[in-house]
């Protein structure tokens, strides 16, 4: 019987871990940087969506520009992804469509909008075994909870000044790339500093960092931290 309950323990660790999708792959690759000037193709996991930059590589795939594709992928989460690089392994599972890509479908990639002018909201949530916080703030509300079930939340008003503000320190962040972002310090691997992540979500996708020590984010994305406890603070 135990050794059952391991093999389902295991089992049901490793599904969570990993998720099934179809996704969208665009018939031209573009410019795009992340650690260095690269290329990406084009993806969304939506027929519907805007295209955004894939900066990932999907095991088994062999992209031939010129057609678009619907595949089918696995994507496993990576417990501990370098400092550079992503915290998710992509892998075929099959090629559902390819079709010679039209022209229209290369105008409407070249129109491609970068995630930051589309920000609906972002939040930063800050962790230890003993603490927990959460900021969360839209154009029209800010947000803040020490509750880990996210119940007893107290708010603000947003004012278009401080999104504002929100929005043009954006516009010097690469969105798409915050996950491989390297974090200047590592305490709170022993609990010496809480455990900071920033989620931005811009249309139907949410751009997660990596995490970081909270009180000391990469020099990136310093400033946007900054503000984002600054305008909470008069929140009790």
């Amino acid at each position: 019987m135990s050794k059952f309950i391991l093999v389902l323990s295991v089992m049901v660790l490793f599904s969570s871990c990993q998720e099934t999708k179809r996704v969208f792959i665009g018939d031209h690759l573009v410019d795009c940087e992340g650690i260095a000037p690269q290329k990406c193709m084009l993806y969304k996991e939506n027929i519907a969506n805007d295209w955004t930059y894939f900066y990932d590589n999907i095991e088994g795939f062999d992209y031939e520009e010129g057609y678009t594709y619907e595949l089918e992928v696995v994507v496993n989460q990576i417990e501990n992804p370098p400092a550079d690089g992503s915290s998710l392994h992509y892998t075929l599972v099959r090629i559902v469509s390819k079709e010679k890509g039209q022209s229209t479908s290369r105008s409407i990639a070249h129109s491609i909008q970068p995630p930051q002018n589309n920000v609906q909201s972002i939040v930063y949530e800050a962790s230890t075994r003993g603490s927990f916080f959460q900021i969360k703030i839209s154009k029209d509300v800010i947000e803040k909870t020490k509750d880990r079930s996210l119940k007893e939340i107290n708010s603000k008003k947003c004012s278009k000044k401080d999104w504002d503000v929100i929005l043009s320190l954006l516009e010097d962040i690469q969105v798409e790339n915050i996950n491989n972002l390297t974090p200047p310090t590592s305490k709170r691997a022993s609990d010496a500093a809480l455990h900071a992540q920033l989620k931005i979500t811009s249309g139907d996708n949410t751009y997660t960092s990596a995490g970081f020590d909270h009180g000391n984010p990469p020099q990136e994305i310093e400033q946007l931290v900054t503000t984002i406890l600054s305008l909470a603070e008069s929140i009790e």
